[in-house]
């Protein structure tokens, strides 16, 4: 039986009614979500100081933004968390569009889209949660319009997704590649490049002390669910934690960055599962940049539904922990088999991506060590 869109707009509304009302401030224990914890927060959003100038703020510009707005417009903790919500399921309709709109170009059911992004528990815990759904509706719209050569529409949409959160920039790289012409290549570089820097910079000059309360802020934070955190469970040696996985993560860039047998989509993928294994934080909202990507792949590996569930987890046990950032704790075991089986799908799309079964890989390799 086929799905059809409305099909998954109904699941992705009724995902995203449910997320909103778990993290409701209106309830006596609500599950935690970021949005929330920006209105207590003393300073800026209590008193309508303007982000970045007035008050520092740990997320790029756009992401300040849309949040001075939600506490602009909103007159108590219930208005302004409703109206943030209302910005989030305006960004989660785009990117279920988008989905669906690749799916049935390429000939994916929509099964991939449904599952992955209406009923995994990671979407509806996380969806009203942070800036993910934002930053993966942006980045989606720009690999969508790229993929129509849109290449002006594209690179501004790629800027903006680096305005709420700059990971995508680590995928700029395969996607000039993938650009054709180095005359196109060189104005998609300028202008997705040129906004992100002008709005950085022009922020910069209004207040020196923007760089370090907004990007640096997040350079000094410490282990957070790396995988890793078993081999450096002492802060003094994050230090030399956070340069191990800064070697790992150049050493699985430059292989996906050199894998040109995966396509567009496949190579994102990739890119931002090595990122997500091999950063020194993998808080559980940022999983959501991987489910619209894997349903326009029309993957559904196996693993993810353990993965999904062991990701869920680390926020419903979160604050049932005494220290949930011990490497021993349940978060972060749930963190450990969270990363173990991201790694085997990203083994999976990488192997696959060149025609061969991860199965076929691992009978081969037993095969000439025999």
């Amino acid at each position: 039986m086929s799905i059809r869109r409305e099909v998954v707009y109904a699941a992705g509304i009724a995902s995203f009614i449910l997320s909103y009302i778990i993290h409701s401030p209106s309830l006596s224990n609500p599950i935690y979500s970021d949005i929330v914890s920006f209105w207590y927060r003393e300073g800026w959003l209590t008193r309508l100081r303007i982000p970045y100038i007035e008050a520092p703020f740990e997320y790029p510009p756009l992401s300040g933004f849309l949040t001075f707005l939600a506490a602009s417009l909103g007159s108590n903790i219930i208005s302004y968390y409703s109206i943030f919500s209302a910005i989030i399921l305006v960004f989660y309709i785009i990117m279920l569009e988008i989905v669906i709109r690749l799916c049935e170009e390429r000939g994916i059911g929509l099964e991939y889209a449904l599952i992955l992004l209406c009923l995994s528990p990671s979407m509806i815990l996380y969806t009203v949660y942070n800036y993910d759904v934002i930053f993966a509706s942006l980045l989606m719209l720009s690999l969508f319009l790229l993929l129509r050569r849109r290449l002006i529409s594209s690179a501004i949409a790629f800027s903006a997704a680096a305005l709420v959160k700059l990971i995508n920039l680590i995928t700029l790289p395969f996607i000039l590649m993938h650009v054709e012409g180095w005359r196109n290549r060189v104005k998609y570089a300028l202008i997705s490049l040129g906004i992100f820097a002008a709005v950085n910079l022009v922020l910069w000059a209004l207040n020196p002390d923007f760089i370090d309360g907004t990007y640096l802020y997040h350079v000094r934070w410490g282990l957070e669910n790396a995988w890793y955190l078993i081999f450096f469970p002492n802060s003094g040696s994050w230090d030399t934690a956070k340069l191990f996985g800064m070697l790992l993560m150049a050493y699985g860039l430059l292989k996906v960055y050199l894998h040109d047998s995966a396509d567009l989509i496949q190579r994102t993928f990739m890119a931002l599962s090595v990122f997500l294994l091999t950063n020194y934080v993998f808080t559980p909202q940022m999983l959501l940049w991987l489910p619209p990507l894997l349903a326009v792949m029309g993957s559904l590996p196996i693993p993810y539904f353990f993965l999904d569930l062991a990701n869920a987890g680390i926020i419903l046990l979160w604050f049932e922990t005494h220290n949930p950032l011990a490497p021993g704790s349940p978060p972060q075991l749930l963190a450990l088999l969270r990363a173990v089986l991201l790694f085997i799908i990203l083994l999976e799309t990488y192997f696959a991506s060149r025609g061969v079964q991860i199965a076929e890989k691992i009978k081969r390799v037993a095969w000439h060590r025999v």
